[in-house]
């Protein structure tokens, strides 16, 4: 062994010791940030990690998928089988709690954050906003798009810290895309926002500040183009779907443009004043009309004592106009298709730029002498901070109100469930592993909502009963909660179709009327109400 050798065995540390160095590199305001956004995930969502709150398609999912390559995702096949291929609440739940925590980590980073109070907030939105609800719905696949999530800020911050780091940020960014496409708007806001408090900085000259805006596009192109080819590369058999728009993505029409751009401003409007989704308090419509018009003193206040040239001042101002579509630029990326609620995750990051700008200029307003300019500055900085905070409350409020929902349209359903299970195996003729075949029971109402109060939840994957019970996979709700054995048809199968046309089942009368379930040829028939 030579001295090179044995120099480098020599520096090899223990375990205990290694991570001890870690743990010392890693910045305060970072272990601030991840402790927080732990502790609140957990605290915000625990009921949903602590119980089996199914929806149609966790339902379907429940015990292993593969699914993903033909919606173009198709990282997503793989990353599926890393948490034991069942849909368990707390393991994935405790993952994505981690995950979240990780990409609330690089947020601060990229967004200059680094006090406790902001800090704490931004790890309150980024764990709590209405999206992640929405994601845990579909618990079987939520660890693996909050890794798509991390991976979009870690891209973004790769991209940003080192000259050729958007050659990693592009790989990384196509990674995540390749688990969850939603999340590139994500990476693109945060970029957009290092690049904003560069220009405040006003140490780069602007030539200096484009070549960085050029290098953060081109990160992101390349990345798009990296996801785009390893598409193709996949579904050359299969083919893509057309689901959400994804087929169409990567081809937009220069026309249309203009559209998809006033679409994402309007949805940023209607998701934050006009409160579509009742996610906020309905008072804080005033809270961000007022946060934005504090953030916009603010930064007309550090214009003025930066004393940057017009140049940085009109980038500044591009930069500013340019985040919330960058957030939301998933309505240009799907290019006309619907937009869902999981798909909505940039818009957390337009709460927490202004709470950033705050922090960014406490120290100019620390110098400054008192006055009447130091106290408004002041002032904006708490009203920024104390709307942030009520937004986080309410988030928290409102994802608590979706799994109520969830919980009361389970047990709803479950309770139906049990009585429509009991008259099929009641039923004349009937012997136990027959198969059944449910007529009339997807797409419609077969029951009216007993609680018409949840109504104002209205998440992506939060469903009344009838989502249980008029859904494409009642029939394994019905095998798996209910345990009814044998070969369970719907409303849309071929078989469901063949006897909703013979004409003694047209003639029975809707469950749960008498003589509303029959054997007839060896299968039990239900005709269920259906509007």
């Amino acid at each position: 062994m030579n001295k090179t050798q044995s120099g480098r065995l020599a520096r090899l540390s223990d375990p205990d010791t290694a991570c001890a160095s870690l743990w010392r590199r890693i910045p305060g305001y970072t272990r601030l940030t991840f402790a927080a956004a732990v502790l609140l995930g957990m605290a915000v969502h625990l009921f949903m990690f602590t119980n089996k709150l199914p929806n149609h398609d966790d339902i379907g999912h429940l015990f292993g998928d593969t699914y993903g390559t033909a919606s173009g995702r198709w990282l997503l096949p793989t990353v599926l089988q890393w948490d034991g291929n069942y849909s368990m609440p707390w393991l994935i739940g405790l993952i994505s709690v981690l995950l979240l925590a990780v990409t609330a980590c690089f947020t601060v980073t990229l967004l200059r954050i680094r006090r406790p109070v902001g800090c704490i907030l931004t790890a309150a939105i980024l764990v709590g906003f209405p999206a992640v609800t929405s994601t845990f719905a579909y618990m079987f696949t939520a660890d693996a798009y909050f890794l798509s999530l991390a991976l979009a800020a870690i891209a973004a911050y790769l991209t940003v810290r080192w000259k050729f780091g958007f050659l990693f940020g592009a790989l990384g960014l196509a990674l995540s895309m390749g688990i969850y496409q939603s999340y590139f708007g994500f990476a693109a806001a945060l970029l957009v926002g290092a690049l904003l408090f560069e220009t405040l900085d006003g140490g780069t000259p602007i030539h200096g500040l484009l070549l960085r805006g050029l290098r953060y596009v081109g990160a992101l192109t390349l990345g798009m183009l990296l996801y785009l080819a390893m598409v193709k590369l996949t579904t050359l058999k299969i083919g893509l779907v057309d689901y959400m728009g994804i087929s169409e993505m990567g081809r937009i029409s220069l026309s249309a443009l203009p559209e998809l751009v006033l679409r994402c401003y309007a949805s940023i409007y209607k998701f934050f004043i006009w409160n579509d989704l009742n996610a906020h308090f309905s008072f804080l419509k005033y809270g961000f009309a007022l946060m934005g018009l504090c953030a916009v003193a603010l930064g007309v206040f550090l214009l003025r004592r930066r004393r940057l040239g017009a140049a940085s001042v009109v980038l500044a101002v591009l930069l500013v106009v340019l985040f919330p579509l960058a957030a939301n630029i998933i309505y240009v990326m799907v290019s006309g298709g619907k937009v869902h609620t999981l798909m909505i995750y940039g818009l957390s990051l337009l709460p927490i730029l202004p709470v950033a700008l705050a922090e960014y200029v406490q120290p100019e307003l620390s110098v400054c002498a008192a006055s009447l300019r130091r106290t408004g500055g002041i002032i904006c900085c708490w009203v920024i901070v104390l709307s942030c905070l009520l937004t986080a409350y309410s988030y928290a409020v409102y994802d608590n109100k979706a799994y109520l929902k969830l919980d009361l349209s389970y047990e709803q359903a479950y309770a139906y469930s049990v009585r429509l299970v009991n008259a099929i195996t009641t039923a004349d003729g009937y012997h136990t592993g027959m198969p059944v075949v449910l007529v009339g029971s997807e797409g419609g109402t077969i029951y009216p909502d007993p609680t018409p109060q949840l109504d104002e939840v209205q998440l992506t994957g939060v469903f009344d009963m009838d989502g249980y019970c008029a859904t494409y996979t009642y029939g394994y709700f019905l095998k798996y909660y209910l345990a009814l054995p044998g070969q369970v048809s719907i409303g849309t199968s071929d078989l469901a179709q063949h006897f909703a046309a013979l004409p003694e089942v047209v003639s029975m009368p809707f469950y749960p009327a008498a003589g509303s379930v029959r054997v007839i040829d060896g299968t039990a028939v239900v005709r269920l109400s259906r509007s």
